[in-house]
């Protein structure tokens, strides 16, 4: 059976996913391909056609094509609202106009509707990260902006079967009020709550937290109209204008008000369930320092997010739902990477290098040995191997690399590379079996998607990938799933005693990460990394010299 699955046009971040017989066998992000950054609101077409083209067939020889998200009509119904009848009607209008212009963009011209399926956005999104944890039974919270008809649902899954016990409204939405924070602090909504993330590291949070949160029940609710009345007295920063202490602690605020709410409903789930295992999944399950604190809560044993929790990942969560629904069973397969997207050999490299004339490069004799001398030395290397990550972060595959243990590169790569806030943090992958050096205790993290305190002995090693808080967001490195990035990092270690990695996505501020050979050429190119390795070729501009 193959199931492609899509992420709803209506959608930021989409992408597209293909199943056969329950396994996914191609992912990836829309954005990749265009070059939009998000491509908001736009059909996973390029994405689609590579997915189809990895699995081998045609859009005719799909069995379903599944939507991680409702239908305009379902969207509708749900979002009429009989306690606020007037507010009710104007959501569902709306839901119907926009859900309908939207369907009509899927890019599936001659497919048979009949073999289209709908689910539910939350749905999907508890099927991403349950069906792809390999966890017999979960609790499953998912939380985002808005998704039809709720913005957030608590469930539970066991075998095959998600369980909704309660969900969050779009007008209480959790995902929203980060967002418009978020704005208010003079980021861009949808992209930059991650900088508001890592602002709030830099403040303390009023005591009093924020004022539109009712804590009296067992699930934390926030009031829509004392939101509205406290987002309006907000004075909003300008892009340019200076972050003063107020903004810091606005961002402290915040941030400890959702990481007290994902926490009261993940207690609240583990109350209802017994169940010790945990799944976050949708566009607030990226927030690292939420998940981390989440992941070390005493009802939690284990915790699993799939890297592209937002909703890139409805794609996947759908067609995995759609593989459910037609089969009875649970895929036969569970998530133990992100690199799902495409590769490019020796020869389409060459083929990008030929196209350049301000470069040097040569065939290197042993890339990984070669690329860490150079991290050694304090040089900063761009990574470019094997196939594509899905999710907003690089994983090794499409990665700028430093050495952790040199302060100055936080400021290096802001600045003279990624173009970007110089208070904004970075990121070490670490060999798997040594992430004990760094957090107590030990936990796989694969996706970058944690946040753990580091320990004090052994800061030093890691100072340019740790946050101001002494926190660190580690990817623990396989050798398993991807050997040659695990061997770089043993290369290095061999050499410095630190068997860890700066790492930061392949791209500049406000440019989706690479994809192609000649985006990662023209991108090194035009920021001030010092060198490429890209496959097999060690890559400097002219007036570099290795």
């Amino acid at each position: 059976m193959i199931i492609l699955g899509l992420t709803h046009p209506i959608s930021w971040n989409n992408a597209a996913c293909i199943l056969v017989d329950g396994r996914l066998v191609a992912m990836a992000e829309e954005e990749r391909f265009n070059r939009i950054k998000h491509a908001p609101r736009m059909p996973a077409k390029l994405a689609m056609e590579y997915c189809l083209q990895q699995a081998g067939v045609s859009l005719q020889e799909v069995d379903y094509v599944a939507i991680g998200f409702d239908s305009a009509l379902r969207a509708a119904v749900g979002n009429l609202n009989l306690r606020e009848a007037l507010s009710g009607l104007n959501q569902a209008a709306h839901w119907l106009r926009d859900g309908r212009k939207y369907e009509r963009q899927l890019p599936l011209d001659g497919y048979d509707r009949k073999r289209v399926v709908f689910v539910n956005h939350h749905i999907a999104h508890a099927a991403s990260a349950f069906l792809a944890s390999g966890f017999p039974e979960a609790n499953i919270l998912s939380l985002d902006g808005s998704g039809g008809s709720e913005s957030g649902m608590l469930a539970v899954g066991n075998g095959a079967q998600i369980k909704t016990l309660g969900t969050v409204s779009n007008r209480g939405s959790w995902g929203l009020l980060y967002e418009l924070v978020t704005e208010a602090l003079g980021f861009r909504r949808h992209s930059g709550e991650g900088k508001t993330m890592g602002l709030a590291a830099y403040g303390r949070p009023d005591p009093d937290g924020l004022p539109c949160v009712d804590w009296s029940g067992d699930i934390p609710v926030i009031d829509p109209k004392k939101r509205r009345a406290f987002v309006a007295a907000l004075r909003p920063r300008r892009k340019d204008d200076p972050i003063t202490d107020d903004h810091k602690v606005l961002a402290a605020t915040l941030q400890a008000t959702l990481e007290r709410a994902g926490e009261q409903m993940s207690q609240w789930l583990y109350q209802q369930t017994g169940l010790r295992s945990l799944c976050l999944a949708g566009g607030t399950a990226l927030n690292c320092s939420m998940n981390g604190k989440l992941a070390q809560l005493p009802w939690v044993d284990e915790v699993f997010i799939q890297p592209a929790a937002h909703d890139s990942g409805t794609a996947l969560g759908a067609a995995l739902a759609v593989h459910v629904q037609k089969t009875g069973r649970r895929p036969d397969w569970r998530m133990e990477h992100a690199y799902w997207g495409p590769e490019y050999d020796n020869e389409a490299i060459d083929m990008a290098l030929n196209s350049f004339t301000a470069i040097h490069c040569h065939h290197s004799k042993d890339i990984f040995a070669e690329t860490a001398a150079l991290l050694a030395r304090g040089q900063i290397v761009g990574w470019f191997q094997g196939r594509l990550e899905i999710g907003p972060r690089a994983l090794g595959n499409r990665s700028i690399l430093a050495n952790p243990s040199r302060p100055e590169m936080k400021d290096q790569i802001n600045r003279r590379v990624k173009h970007r806030e110089p208070w904004r943090p970075f990121a070490p992958s670490v060999l798997e079996e040594k992430v004990g050096r760094y957090i107590d205790p030990p936990m796989p993290s694969p996706y970058m998607i944690l946040a753990f305190d580091t320990n004090p002995t052994t800061q030093a090693e890691l100072v340019s990938a740790i946050h101001i808080d002494g926190t660190c967001r580690p990817q623990t490195v396989s050798r398993t799933t991807n050997p040659r990035y695990w061997r770089l990092i043993k290369e290095f270690e061999k050499l410095t005693d630190i068997p860890a990695v700066l790492n930061t996505s392949f791209n500049v501020d406000s440019q989706p990460i690479v994809n192609t050979p000649y985006e990662a050429i023209d991108t090194f190119l035009n920021c001030g990394m010092d060198f490429l390795a890209i496959g097999d070729y060690m890559v400097s501009k002219e007036r570099s010299n290795p």
